[in-house]
């Protein structure tokens, strides 16, 4: 039987719990042109299941009257666009256009139709094309659902793309938005001017999942197995997964994997093993990367402490003043490495970063 888990990056796992209440809002507001869910904002710590949450909603579509179309922010996001919006076109619809005369790769994607010479400049813009398509979709009553992933920060293709949805959403197309991206790239867009229509849209942020559920779910996978694992055990490393969903993925993978060949015994320093390695290797360690000098000063001062850390105690060991310190907790808290804990108080907000760091100080003597 095959690993039921899947930590790779950029799928939706096999075994993907959790979240099931988000997507049947999602899915269900397709038929409910009031409903808040139609315009979705997400964030999420780097390995809260992001990805994985637009590939469930995606697949749940099984309607024939509904288009999903996922969409990657990067240079030439418009035309990715235009493009999958006219492969997926209905053949009676799709006979009205043009036929497609140019597709180039170079430094993006670049598309063109066929042209006619007394056609008018601007139906060659992304704008025209765009509300072109969607009239067809709409002439055969269907919805269109854009994904947006890994949405950066508000760059022209990303104020033309919201800007042209925000017009379809006012003159009532049938048509949906689920952007998700990290906590500070999302308030960065919407705190442009120009995008301000996207305050009003639904904000989820993704927490871990319940523990009570993480476990539930274990032991209705392992328990069912050949190899007999103590209920105990299942639970022992349900708790140890603090609920992140890369870290029950890989866990998961790893207990699965483990559990074929080694002994009970040495199941779970096996699985705490692998799992923290590919942990601090996929995820702490491109944070860490990504942080300024100041910034790994200050986690490093936190990882002095066994849980939570008060604001005062880092200013100490960093010898520096109120405001400073409150400048860099600022930083790191939008950047989401750390949260507030109470007051005066942080904690990191990946699972296992105090051992991490205290490993990269070792690196450093």
């Amino acid at each position: 039987m095959l690993n039921p888990f899947s930590p790779s990056f950029g799928n939706r796992p096999t075994y993907f719990f959790g979240r099931q209440e988000i997507t049947r809002s999602i899915v269900s507001a397709v038929y409910d042109k009031y409903s808040p869910w139609r315009t979705t904002l997400i964030t999420g710590i780097r390995g809260s299941g992001k990805t994985a949450l637009l590939s469930d909603i995606r697949i749940s579509f099984d309607e024939q009257n509904v288009i999903a179309l996922y969409v990657v922010p990067n240079e030439a996001m418009l035309d990715n666009i235009l493009v999958q919006l006219y492969r997926q076109l209905p053949k009676t619809a799709a006979e009205i256009f043009p036929k497609f005369n140019d597709i180039s790769i170079n430094l993006g994607v670049k598309v063109g139709f066929e042209k006619n010479t007394k056609t008018p400049y601007f139906t060659e813009t992304f704008s025209y094309q765009f509300l072109e398509l969607m009239d067809a979709y709409m002439k055969h009553e269907m919805h269109v659902v854009f994904l947006i992933d890994e949405a950066q920060k508000h760059t022209e293709d990303m104020r033309i793309f919201i800007s042209t949805y925000q017009d379809l959403v006012m003159r009532e197309y049938s048509v949906s938005m689920v952007m998700a991206g990290l906590q500070s790239v999302i308030s960065d867009v919407l705190n442009d001017d120009i995008l301000t229509f996207l305050r009003r849209a639904k904000q989820i942020e993704l927490e871990n999942v319940e523990l009570i559920i993480v476990e539930h779910e274990f032991k209705k996978v392992f328990l069912q197995t050949d190899a007999e694992l103590p209920e105990e055990l299942i639970s022992k490393i349900a708790i140890a997964t603090h609920g992140y969903p890369y870290l029950i993925q890989l866990m998961g993978y790893y207990l699965w994997k483990e559990m074929q060949h080694n002994r009970i015994t040495d199941l779970f320093d096996d699985v705490m093993y692998n799992s923290k390695a590919e942990l601090f290797r996929n995820v702490h360690r491109l944070i860490f990367t990504d942080l300024s000098n100041m910034d790994r000063e200050f986690v490093f001062a936190m990882s002095e402490d066994e849980k939570c850390s008060s604001v005062s105690d880092i200013g100490k060991r960093l010898g520096k003043q109120k405001n400073y310190i409150s400048l860099y907790r600022e930083r790191l808290i939008s950047a989401g490495i750390v949260k507030p804990a109470g007051h005066g108080l942080l904690r990191f907000n990946y699972p296992y970063m105090q051992e991490f760091l205290l490993q990269k100080q070792q690196e450093r003597v």
